[in-house]
């Protein structure tokens, strides 16, 4: 019976194959016509997509011209999809260290612009790298990570594929009853959708199981259910994949010609695909069948080429392990050289108390014989300091007199108009005489003044009581860069969401530098919402971090209105103290910059701007790298 059902299903896709052919050929003859923008990125994507498991070489080619193309347009989008391909393709070429890197480099990018559908595309090769890793409970965690977007979107073929990865991560993993529930539910999902492709692939996973249990014959059924939805799919990796298990199947019956027929047709098309570890398998298993048969002519050609591409396999492998060790050997020197300069800093050090404690007693000697004449000069010198400390009394007295001021006017002009607007809005709300509909209207925009409120009076508490007593609760510590800025970006998702601002975090996930956990928060915070405030919709606020010798320097650039020389040379200085609207009329007290400076220099760093009118502004914040001494 399971025969009959599954030939059904079989005649019932054959009708695709050539449309899944054609559609690929058909975007590539339509480049030529196309010019090189990002709907020309778009369409070397879709190409990318489409060769994914029919010709990973081909695909690879075509996702790499779409990743540079999307460098040099600055198109992100095209950046994130592209590296999705990229890994995908490696996945398929069986190079699982540099899919994961492009998988891992997608996945930040996708997560920084909010791009579900490549985000769960992301989830989904991360899963498959595992998956090939055996790290199994890992895979199937992605995998239902990547479920869950697709839930979201209502994306039903996502759900489908996602039901097909967790079968087969759980068949791997040896947790049988999962595998079973998924890959059934799989099926009745993908068949229900006609997706010739996915159901192809959990068939195969049923066929995985069933021979797992013994049931040859029933393993059987499926895997050549799938070998022919496969066909209709024109999907070349399940194909192969399935020839190789029905082989593997027909070798337990001991039908060894079966298997061999099976075997060499799968060895064929896993060299269209560039899949050599599976060709050092399939190889392999074509040895011991022609070996049973006493072909042994066969036998020993079959068995030099798994010899041979298990020697080059072993040789790539060792290229990379090589390459490793070369990395560490290079950081190994790097630390060698790093502890050098520390000691030859040492030295220099005591060479430098040495001196001091000389010079120290020098003038104490010195000390002794202008003793008397001292005397004398102080007496002189005492009127001369008291009128100068009664100078300095008067301009820290003028200088506090202005900052009063300056806060009054603050808070007049700053604070006056939310909180006139929301007391009007409360005695309407009052007197019942504001509509649901009206004050709907109103709510938005009363709600962004109540943030931009809090904000301000955040940072004057903050300004306020660094002017009284100083930045005096510093306590630094190795933060982690990426964490805090990666914590920030997650905070101003949505006002950066409300002007389709991307906050794009490039900050390595290692970086370390030497400061004070909550002053470098507050400092980035407000650089980001000052990028935020100035940038028009649409643009980009990006955050990088670099390092040189002792020093680490985190930069917010964005693609905003930019300053003016005169704008640049009134910033962190509370005398010539300003504040102007954002792109979209944001308020703002413009203390947060001062507070910025003052927390960077108490953390023993500096502050630096660089802007133009309309090409948008740099604030780099240069703190040390690690504890001094």
């Amino acid at each position: 019976m399971i025969k009959y059902i599954l030939t059904g299903c079989i005649l019932l896709f054959f009708h695709a194959a050539i449309a899944q052919t054609v559609k690929a050929d058909s975007l590539i003859r339509s480049l030529g016509s196309m010019t090189k923008d990002t709907q020309y990125v778009r369409f070397l994507n879709l190409i990318a997509e489409e060769l994914a498991d029919k010709n990973a070489d081909r695909s690879l080619e075509f996702a790499k011209q779409g990743f540079d193309l999307s460098l040099e347009l600055k198109f992100t989008r095209g950046k994130g999809i592209s590296l999705n391909n990229m890994g995908w393709a490696y996945y398929r070429k069986g190079d699982y260290s540099k899919g994961f890197d492009f998988a891992l480099q997608a996945l930040r990018i996708n997560d920084s612009i909010a791009n579900l559908p490549q985000l769960a595309i992301s989830y989904r090769n991360v899963g498959a790298i595992y998956n090939s890793q055996a790290k199994y409970r890992e895979s199937m965690e992605y995998f239902r990570k990547e479920m869950r977007i697709h839930e979201q979107l209502n994306d039903q073929h996502g759900i489908g594929r996602s039901l097909n990865n967790i079968a087969f991560s759980a068949h791997r993993g040896k947790f049988r009853d999962s595998a079973l529930i998924y890959s059934h539910a799989a099926l009745e999902h993908n068949s229900k959708l006609g997706d010739k492709y996915k159901i192809a692939f959990c068939l195969r996973t049923l066929g995985d199981i069933y021979m797992e249990d013994g049931a040859t014959d029933k393993a059987i059924d499926y895997f050549s259910a799938s070998v022919a939805a496969a066909r209709t799919a024109n999907s070349n990796f399940i194909i192969e994949t399935a020839l190789y298990r029905l082989g593997k199947a027909y070798q337990q019956k001991k039908q060894w010609k079966t298997s061999i027929t099976y075997f060499e047709e799968a060895v064929k098309v896993a060299k269209e695909l560039g899949a050599k570890g599976e060709q050092s398998t399939i190889y392999k298993l074509l040895a011991q069948s022609y070996a049973a048969l006493g072909d042994f002519k066969n036998a020993f050609r079959t068995q030099s080429a798994h010899v041979t591409l298990n020697d080059t396999l072993f040789e790539e492998r060792s290229r990379a392990r090589f390459a490793q060790m070369q990395v560490a050997f290079e950081t190994e020197k790097k630390q060698a050289e790093i502890n050098l300069l520390k000691k030859e800093d040492e030295i220099q050090k005591e060479k430098i108390r040495d001196q001091r404690n000389y010079t120290f007693f020098l003038l104490i000697g010195v000390g002794l014989v202008m003793a008397l004449w001292l005397v004398a000069w102080r007496r002189n010198q005492f009127k001369q300091l008291v009128n100068k400390q009664l100078r300095l009394q008067k301009q820290a007295l003028e200088q506090a007199s202005f900052q009063k001021d300056k806060i009054f006017s603050i808070l007049s002009h700053d604070l006056r108009t939310p909180i006139s607007s929301l007391s009007a809005v409360l005695q309407l709300v009052e007197q019942q005489s504001l509509s649901e509909e009206a004050f709907a209207r109103i709510r938005s925009a009363l709600g962004k003044q109540i943030s931009s409120l809090n904000t301000t009076l955040d940072n004057l508490l903050l300004w306020s009581k660094n002017q009284m007593g100083g930045v005096t609760d510093v306590h630094p510590t190795d933060a982690a860069v990426y964490d805090i800025v990666e914590n920030n970006r997650h905070l101003l998702t949505g006002a950066a969401s409300q002007k389709k601002i991307a906050i794009i975090n490039e900050v390595p996930i290692n970086a370390k530098l030497y400061a004070d956990i909550h002053h470098l928060d507050i400092v980035i915070r407000n650089l980001l919402l000052n990028a935020l405030k100035f940038t028009d919709e649409g643009g980009e606020v990006t955050i990088r971090y670099t390092d040189d010798q002792g020093n680490a320097t985190i930069s917010v650039s964005d693609s905003g209105v930019g300053m003016t020389a005169e704008q640049l040379d009134k910033l962190f200085k509370i005398n010539t103290h300003f504040t102007t609207p954002g792109t979209r009329n944001e308020k703002g007290a413009g203390l947060g910059l001062l507070l910025c400076k003052e927390f960077v220099e108490a953390n023993q760093g500096s502050v630096a701007v660089t802007s133009e009118p309309g090409n948008g502004s740099v604030f780099s914040v240069t703190l040390p790298k690690e504890k001094n001494g």
